[in-house]
């Protein structure tokens, strides 16, 4: 890892340790989103269909509980993974993304590529569960868009200009993979991985009431990121932390942006505070946190090295 700008400073690691989870392996080398409020920790991987929560410990989070997604958001597509890619906490709901990609086949001999891809509906989550006064989300208060069909996001996307002819293209291929929310006092902001239009990263801001999104037609904002797509986002302050990487599965760069949104209908530019040349390990969740009375923010990393891994527990890097 080779920082190039030192606006952030690496200063500390914590400890995440999800003894008790099921399919624990799945869980701490896929973390793909992390959010922190009121004292617990929240995190999604891009495997299973289950969230988590943590408390804080010395030191880190050691896990509290481990929610299966049917149990909150009936009618959710069976069969396969929810590919969960960020999660973010306002005004006392848990807000919970799914990629709504699609993905290529894999092929049946090594070494070539399937002409066909697959449509997953088990990954169109997008939604939110009430969190009661312990922190704990209550059943029977999951709020969702439909899966598919009307109202769904998918066909809320069909009709922009820019994003109309990405949607059925594989994730990694400059399709449609969203892998960011944050939520704005009066929007959802979406950040995704793909398409990048021209060169320009591409986040999706939509209306929002106080458990679900009204029928509006989304906004679009255009972001320069230097040719990356967004790998996840997190409100701070009056400003929008972004995290960025490729759009394909390359090793970098990634960086992490500070943007102020504009309506102006013109691109718009984030400043660089922290850049990975290279890392194999994938930065992919992001959120403020702060440490001993320090403003920071904690990084977490979707292929974790044996470094970082050690039996039920997994570093996440916490940024001054």
């Amino acid at each position: 890892m080779t920082p190039s700008i030192t606006q952030l400073q690496l200063t500390r690691e914590l400890t995440f340790d999800y003894a008790g989870a099921r399919d624990i392996d799945t869980v701490i080398g896929n973390i793909s989103g992390i959010a922190v409020e009121g004292g617990f920790a929240w995190t999604v991987s891009d495997e299973g269909r289950t969230f988590e929560r943590l408390a804080a410990t010395d030191g880190g989070f050691a896990l509290v509980e481990q929610y299966d997604l049917d149990d909150f958001f009936p009618g959710l597509p069976e069969g396969h993974e929810a590919d969960l890619e960020s999660v973010d906490v306002l005004d006392g709901r848990l807000w919970l993304c799914g990629s709504h990609c699609r993905v290529r086949q894999e092929p049946e001999e090594p070494g070539t590529l399937d002409p066909n891809f697959k449509r997953r509906p088990s990954r169109h989550l997008l939604g939110s569960i009430e969190l009661g006064g312990s922190g704990k989300p209550k059943k029977g208060t999951g709020r969702a868009l439909p899966y598919t069909g009307d109202g769904s996001l998918r066909r809320r996307l069909r009709d922009d200009t820019f994003l109309s002819s990405f949607l059925n293209l594989p994730s990694k291929e400059n399709g449609l993979d969203i892998e960011g929310v944050t939520l704005l006092p009066k929007r959802l902001l979406l950040g995704l991985r793909g398409p990048v239009i021209d060169s320009h990263a591409i986040v999706v801001s939509l209306p929002r009431k106080a458990a679900l999104l009204p029928d509006d037609k989304p906004h679009l904002h255009m972001l320069d990121l230097g040719g990356l797509g967004v790998r996840d986002l997190a409100r701070r302050d009056d400003h929008v932390l972004v995290l960025a990487g490729p759009v394909t599965a390359a090793d970098g760069p990634f960086r992490i942006h500070r943007w102020q949104p504009s309506g102006a209908g013109r691109i718009e530019t984030a400043d660089v505070l922290y850049e990975w040349t290279s890392s194999h390990e994938h930065p992919e969740g992001l959120c403020p946190f702060a440490l001993d009375g320090r403003p920071g923010m904690l990084v977490a990393y979707d292929t974790p090295d044996g470094r970082r891994r050690s039996g039920t527990k997994v570093t996440v890097d916490w940024f001054a």
